[in-house]
C-alpha cells in the first residue's frame, strides 16, 4: 500500500483513502461456553481446510468425543476461531455453516462489527501482512501465543464497505478457480498413474494392455548396458 493508505492496484471507481482501524474497534470476542453440555459436534482449525470436525480429522473422534464439553466454545454462524498457538502456522477459520459447532476453549472465538466485511477479513488474515504483525505481537517461551488481546493491538487497513465486498469476492473467486484446477491436476495425476501402468507390458509380458492404434510388434526386452555406454562417470 502507498503511504499505508492506499494500495497499489484497486477496483475501477474506488479512490477514497484507505484507513487503519484497530480490530478492538471491529471486532468482539463471541464465544459462549456449552455450559448444558449440549451435544454439538466438535471441531478442529486446521491451517490448510479451516473448521474440520474432529471425526473427521482424527480417527477416534479427538479428545472432545467422550470429553466433558461444558468448558468448550459454541460458535456459531459467521464467526471466526483460532488456536493462540497455531495461529503463526496460519490455523484460523471462518464457519458459515448453519448449525452451532464447538471448539476447545483453548480457542479464541470472535466476530466482527458491521463494518467488516468477513470475506475481505479472511482473506486479509492470509497476507503476508497479518503474519508480520502475529511475529510482532506474539509472546511466550518455548511455544509463542498470539491471544485475542495482542489481534486487539494490531490495526487493519479498511476500505469501504463497498470495496471490502469487492475484494472478498475477487478472492472467493480465485480460491473457486484455484480448486477446480486443483481438481483437474489430481484427475490428470490419476490418469497418467493409471497409464504407465497399463502402457508399458507388465512382468513377464511382451505387450502392453493398451497401445497406440497400427502397433501390434510384440516389445523386446533388451539390457541397459547394450543401450548406451558409460563415459567419464557421467554420460
Amino acid at each position: 500500500m502507498e503511504n499505508n493508505k492506499n494500495p497499489n492496484i484497486r477496483f475501477k471507481g474506488f479512490t477514497d483513502p484507505w484507513e487503519q482501524r484497530k480490530f478492538e474497534d471491529v471486532t468482539f470476542l463471541s464465544g459462549e461456553k456449552n455450559k448444558n453440555n449440549l451435544p454439538f459436534e466438535s471441531y478442529s482449525v486446521t491451517n490448510e481446510n479451516g473448521f474440520v470436525p474432529q471425526n473427521e480429522q482424527f480417527e477416534n473422534g479427538g479428545t472432545m468425543a467422550t470429553a466433558d464439553k461444558r468448558m468448550y466454545y459454541i460458535v456459531s454462524k459467521n464467526s471466526f476461531a483460532y488456536n493462540p498457538a497455531r495461529i503463526n502456522v496460519g490455523s484460523i477459520g471462518y464457519y458459515d455453516g448453519s448449525e452451532n459447532v464447538i471448539v476447545s476453549s483453548l480457542y479464541e472465538v470472535f466476530k466482527t462489527s458491521e463494518d467488516i466485511d468477513d470475506r475481505y477479513l479472511w482473506h486479509w488474515f492470509k497476507s503476508n501482512n497479518f503474519k508480520k504483525l502475529i511475529e510482532q505481537y506474539q509472546e511466550g517461551g518455548v511455544r509463542l501465543y498470539f491471544y485475542y488481546d495482542k489481534l486487539c493491538m494490531c490495526s487493519l487497513p479498511t476500505p469501504s464497505i463497498q470495496e471490502q465486498v469487492k475484494i472478498g469476492r475477487y478472492f472467493d473467486n480465485l480460491d473457486n478457480l484455484i480448486t477446480l484446477h486443483q481438481r483437474k491436476y489430481n484427475k490428470l495425476l490419476n490418469v497418467k498413474k493409471s497409464m504407465l501402468e497399463k502402457m508399458f507390458p507388465k512382468n513377464g509380458s511382451n505387450i502392453p494392455e493398451i497401445r497406440f492404434k497400427g502397433f501390434t510388434d510384440p516389445w523386446e526386452q533388451r539390457k541397459l548396458g547394450d543401450l548406451g555406454s558409460l563415459k567419464n562417470g557421467m554420460n
